[in-house]
């Protein structure tokens, strides 16, 4: 805050923006970095870093804990332009209700300003908003990771409820342990009502003794963790299994013994 009132406008930025947005990857950033117009006398701090930017608007603010600071639009911007791991960041801002139409006007609008990190967060915004994984990238996940775990899976396999009614079409499946992996996208993140639904439709499943196992479009960089939710779900349910054919046992056992 200090560092943001010694100079009229400024405001913090970057890496330092990120942690007061308390973005993933940046919650600890120690560095103090404060954005300023390029005319302005800058007042020496220790351990704060000044950087001069064109003249940022009200529409490119906002102030968390009474700090003036770039918005989450913005500071994904300056991530990107940095090299810095902004996918992270942006996964982590759409999953705390940050709108994608938001983000994209702010992309949009700083496109054109010399800056290099709009078309970067225009392509990872559209990755995980406008994009979903195509089930053949699944087919070969299948062939050539799970296989390879001996992970056997269908291709969309359908999924009824009790009254004959399909609930779902699961892009792979275990049939037999009755565990699905679907690809998904951040639509069903884009508003309050869309996250009922998806809850709603999960849920449901679960009732019918279904594991599911989301996989997004930012995982296709780790495969390997994916295979290891998949066999996590999958010992979950031989898990579950092997307790119901105990109790089933149990009780006939008990049956026995009762007519003896």
């Amino acid at each position: 805050m200090t560092a943001t009132l010694a100079v009229p406008g400024g405001v913090a930025c970057g890496r330092t923006a990120a942690r007061l947005h308390s973005l993933d990857g940046f919650r600890r950033f120690g560095q103090v970095k404060i954005a300023v117009g390029r005319g302005s006398r800058i007042v020496k701090i220790p351990g704060v870093k000044y950087t001069r930017i064109n003249p940022l608007t009200t529409d490119d603010t906002v102030v968390v804990n009474g700090i003036a600071v770039t918005n989450v639009g913005v500071t994904l911007i300056h991530l990107a332009a940095g090299g810095h791991n902004a996918a992270k960041a942006m996964d982590d801002a759409l999953r705390r209700d940050n709108k994608p139409d938001v983000l994209r006007e702010v992309f949009e609008r700083w496109k054109g300003r010399g800056v290099k990190g709009p078309s970067t967060v225009l392509e990872l915004l559209a990755d995980r908003v406008d994009r979903r994984l195509p089930r053949s990238w699944f087919q070969r996940l299948a062939k050539d990771l799970f296989a390879a775990e001996a992970i056997h899976l269908v291709d969309e396999w359908p999924v009824y409820n009790t009254n004959g009614r399909r609930l779902a079409e699961l892009d792979l499946a275990n049939v037999d342990l009755q565990v699905g992996v679907e690809c998904q996208s951040w639509e069903w993140h884009g508003s309050p009502s869309a996250k009922q639904r998806d809850l709603t439709r999960k849920r449901r499943l679960r009732v019918l003794g279904w594991e599911i196992v989301d996989v997004w479009w930012s995982d296709l960089n780790r495969t390997a963790e994916v295979v290891a939710d998949v066999r996590l779900a999958i010992s979950i349910a031989r898990a579950r299994n092997l307790a119901a054919e105990s109790t089933r046992s149990a009780g006939s056992a008990t049956k026995i013994e009762g007519s003896a």
